[in-house]
């Protein structure tokens, strides 16, 4: 491709995440711009290596973390930050999915650890960019992992999903109906903030029949309850003295300066301040990987890092991978030891499996 097209200026990687490091590195050293999909790599090792090739290729390396760009996430930050439940003391992100013993996604790489497959890389990556992007950055991890559902089979996925995902490739395990597992289900982890706040993460889709779902930040003065990505639902907030939640007026009222940026608001048709909005899921994923895109194309030409840079990218990563590294080892790890490679024994075997020296 960069023999062929010679007023490249920029690379998005959207391919298999193990593949994320090799194409950065070579776009980097070719003298391309990149943003790659998250998680930015399959290892914080070859995340080091993504981020020494930016350093001396001076080009932009961004990571492609859309759930925070949704408007009602920023105006949950935003209410954070102007001390709207007071002082934070501790955050629940419970992810339960009641996903038995199916496959996730019917998708064969999601069962290999080899391929970034488990569940709280691949979907936990997005709630560790949220959680940082909420609380700050996490000090300690001490978690328990397992793979209680080992053995999965094929079920039937909504039309919806199907439409969603129809440019995926089955290219592990053809058309076996079951399927064993090596990447974990599970992960029950408690972390401390270097704020001092605590939290508690848990993911799952072992569970059968019945899923639990809580993602509520808990302060001196209040509780919010976090948004759904992608929903358009907004914030919900109560307060010490009051029994109700206050309505979206008054929840905007407490942030009187915040409003979206000049991109997003021509998306949301103008709207500078919103407390919910209704828009389709389709809509909604596209808008938001459009600012995300935005970012990156205004990080190139105005010179400035990208909103989700390499090492926002790599804390995010170092987080979900705290958990396993943490299950593995059977002790609390910092995110220090994680990020530098100090604790990577989890990830000695896939770092083998794709060369990554």
């Amino acid at each position: 491709m960069v023999d062929r097209e010679k007023g490249l200026d920029a690379v998005d990687i959207v391919t298999d995440t193990r593949m994320h490091h090799v194409f950065a590195i070579a776009a980097l050293e070719a003298g391309l711009n990149v943003i790659t999909e998250k998680p930015m790599g399959i290892t914080l090792r070859a995340c080091r290596r993504m981020a020494e090739a930016a350093a001396k290729s001076g080009k932009t390396l961004a990571v492609a973390e859309n759930f925070r760009r949704d408007p009602m996430n920023r105006l949950a930050r935003a209410l954070l930050q102007a001390g709207a439940i007071g002082s934070p003391f501790f955050l629940l992100d419970i992810g339960v999915e009641a996903g038995g013993a199916n496959l996730m996604h019917n998708t064969g790489w999601r069962a290999l650890r080899s391929r970034a497959g488990s569940l709280i890389l691949e979907r936990g990556v997005h709630d560790a960019d949220l959680i940082l992007y909420f609380m700050g950055d996490v000090e300690t991890v001490y978690a328990s992992t397992a793979v209680y559902q080992k053995v999965r089979r094929r079920g039937k996925i909504s039309s919806s999903l199907a439409r969603f995902y129809s440019h995926r490739v089955e290219d592990q395990f053809g058309e076996q109906e079951e399927v064993t597992i090596d990447a974990e289900d599970t992960a029950l982890g408690v972390v401390t903030f270097e704020s001092g706040a605590s939290g508690q993460i848990t993911m799952s889709n072992a569970a059968q029949s019945h899923g639990v779902h809580v993602n509520t930040i808990h302060g001196s003065q209040g509780t919010i309850s976090l948004p759904r990505s992608r929903s358009g639902s907004g914030p919900e907030l109560r307060v010490a003295g009051r029994e109700s939640p206050l309505t979206s007026d008054e929840i905007l009222a407490l942030v009187p300066e915040w409003e979206l940026d000049d991109v997003t608001s021509i998306l949301w048709d103008g709207a500078r301040r919103l407390a919910s909005y209704k828009m389709s899921f389709p809509e909604t994923d596209r808008k938001i990987i459009a600012i995300e895109l935005q970012d990156f194309a205004e990080a190139i030409q105005h010179g400035r890092p990208p909103e989700v840079d390499a090492a926002t990218g790599m804390k995010a990563l170092a987080l979900a991978y705290g958990l396993l590294e943490s299950g593995h080892a059977r002790r609390a790890v910092s995110m220090d030891e994680v990020l530098s490679g100090v604790v990577e024994e989890y990830q000695d075997e896939i770092n083998a499996d794709a060369g990554i020296k």
